[in-house]
C-alpha cells in the first residue's frame, strides 16, 4: 500500500536583491523589482513509498533536501505538482522545534507531543517511556533553556518515536547525538518500520542511509538525479562528490594537521596509488592498493612499527594493518623514507574511510606519530562482474563454503 505518492513536484522561492531600506529606495521600487531572481529549490521531484518502506534523500548542502521534507509535512506547499500522503505524519526536522525554552522537559513533552497529534491521554500513557528514551529522567523538570543541543535531540527524538505515525520524517538531527543514542534511535526506527511505520530520512552519513533505508533519492540543485537501491545511489552520489581524479597525494605537514606522538619520527606525506600507479583518493572494491607513508626520522629509533588505522563512516575501526603483522622488525635511521603497504585485492565494501597512519614501539605502547586527521579513501562498488560489492558489512572476508548431504535427510553445513 502507498503511504506517500509525490508527482513532479517543483518549489520555488523568490530572492530579493537590494531590498530597500528606507523611504527613498521605497520610491525606487521598480527598479528592486527588476532585481528579483526566481529560485527553484526542486523540479519535477517524483517518487513513491510503500507501508514498511524507508527512503533516504541524498545530496549536498543547497540540493532540496529539507526542501522537500517540509513540503511532505505541508510546512510549506509546492509551487507545483502534487504531494499525497496517507495517515499520520510525524516529523523531526529540527532539533527542538515546537519546543517553548522557558517550559520543562515535561511541560514540553506535553507540548511538542499535542503538536504531533497526540492526545493527553496518549502522552500520558507513554511519559515514562518517553522519559527514559531520551535518558533525561534528572533534568526533566529543568527549562530546556537549559539544555544541550544533545539534550535537545534526545528529548525532541523521545517524542517523535513514541508518537505511533504512519509516516515518519527524520531531517539531519541524529547528527547533534553521541554515538549510542544514534544506536538506539536507529533501532527505534527500524522497530517502527517492523510495524508498518514508513520512513523518510535525510543524512549526510552515508553509513547511517545505507543502514536504514531501502531506496534513496539523490538530489543536486534541487533536479532528481537518481532513485534506485540505497547502496546503488549512495555510490553515485561519492562518486560525483569525489570523482576518479581526485588526488591521492596528501601533504601532513601542515599547520591544521592533528597529532600526537614525541616527534622522534615524523609522517608528512600519504600518497594512494591505483594499478597504474596513479595517486588517486578514489578505488574501487576488488582493485589493487598501494598506501604509501612518507616519513621523516630525526634520531636513530629500532624496533618500530607502522600501522593504519582503518575507520568506517560510522567511526568504527574496520581494521589496522601494521607491519608487524608480516614478521618485519624495522630500525630507522636518521633521514627520510617510506613504507609501503600493498593490497592486492581491496576488502573494503563501498563507502568513505578514514585512514589514519602511525609509527609506534613495537611493544605498541610508546608513540612517536600519529596524524590523527587521518586521509579519506572513497572505496566504489566496483566492476559489474564483482557479484558480492553489495553484500552487507565493512570488510569482505574470502573464504570456503562447504556443504554436506547425509543420508535420513539429516544434513548439515560448516
Amino acid at each position: 500500500m502507498k503511504v506517500v505518492s509525490v508527482e513532479n513536484v517543483s518549489k520555488k522561492f523568490i530572492l530579493s536583491h537590494n531590498r530597500p531600506r528606507n523611504l527613498a529606495d521605497g520610491l525606487r521600487s521598480l527598479i528592486w523589482r527588476s532585481r528579483r531572481e526566481d529560485l527553484w529549490a526542486l523540479k519535477d521531484v517524483s517518487f513513491e513509498i510503500e507501508q514498511g518502506e524507508a527512503l533516504g534523500i541524498i545530496g549536498h548542502n543547497g540540493a532540496g533536501k529539507s526542501t522537500m521534507l517540509k513540503l511532505l509535512t505541508r510546512i510549506m506547499e509546492p509551487t507545483k505538482g502534487r504531494i499525497r500522503t496517507r495517515g499520520r505524519v510525524s516529523a523531526l526536522i529540527e532539533v527542538g522545534a515546537g519546543f517553548h525554552p522557558e517550559m520543562t522537559g515535561r511541560e514540553n513533552i506535553f507540548l511538542n507531543g499535542a503538536i504531533l497529534g497526540m492526545t493527553r491521554r496518549e502522552i500520558d500513557r507513554k511519559f515514562e517511556e518517553i522519559v527514559a528514551f531520551a535518558e533525561l529522567e534528572k533534568f526533566i523538570d529543568t527549562p530546556v533553556k537549559r539544555y544541550s543541543s544533545g539534550m535537545y535531540a534526545r528529548l525532541a527524538m523521545g517524542v517523535a518515536v513514541h508518537v505511533q505515525p504512519d509516516i515518519l520524517v527524520v531531517d539531519e538531527v541524529l547528527a547533534v547525538g553521541d554515538f549510542a543514542f544514534q544506536t538506539k534511535c536507529v533501532r527505534a526506527m527500524q522497530e517502527r518500520r517492523r510495524s508498518g511505520v514508513s520512513v523518510v530520512f535525510v543524512s549526510h552519513n552515508m553509513g547511517l542511509v545505507d543502514g536504514m533505508c531501502d531506496t534513496a533519492l539523490l538530489l543536486q540543485s534541487g533536479n532528481p538525479l537518481m532513485l534506485a537501491k540505497a547502496s546503488r545511489v549512495i555510490a553515485e552520489y561519492r562518486r560525483l562528490e569525489l570523482p576518479d581524479s581526485s588526488d591521492g597525494d596528501t601533504d601532513l605537514t601542515g599547520p591544521a594537521v592533528r597529532r600526537h606522538g614525541d616527534g622522534s619520527v615524523r609522517i608528512n606525506r600519504v600518497r594512494f596509488l591505483n594499478g597504474a600507479g596513479s595517486a588517486k583518493a578514489v578505488a574501487e572494491m576488488g582493485s589493487d592498493l598501494v598506501v604509501e607513508v612518507h616519513y621523516e626520522c630525526h634520531a636513530a629509533v629500532g624496533e618500530v612499527q607502522f600501522a593504519l588505522r582503518v575507520i568506517g563512516e560510522d567511526g568504527t575501526e574496520v581494521t589496522r594493518p601494521v607491519t608487524s603483522d608480516h614478521g618485519q622488525q624495522l630500525s630507522l635511521d636518521p633521514g627520510r623514507g617510506v613504507v609501503r603497504y600493498v593490497v592486492p585485492y581491496l576488502y573494503l565494501h563501498p563507502g568513505e574511510y578514514t585512514i589514519i597512519p602511525g609509527v609506534w614501539e613495537q611493544s605498541g605502547f610508546g608513540c612517536f606519530d600519529e596524524v590523527t586527521t587521518g586521509v579519506t579513501l572513497v572505496v566504489g562498488p566496483g566492476d559489474p562482474g564483482y557479484k558480492i560489492r553489495e553484500r552487507a558489512g565493512l570488510v569482505h572476508l574470502v573464504g570456503t563454503w562447504e556443504h554436506h548431504q547425509f543420508d535420513g535427510g539429516e544434513c548439515g553445513a560448516k
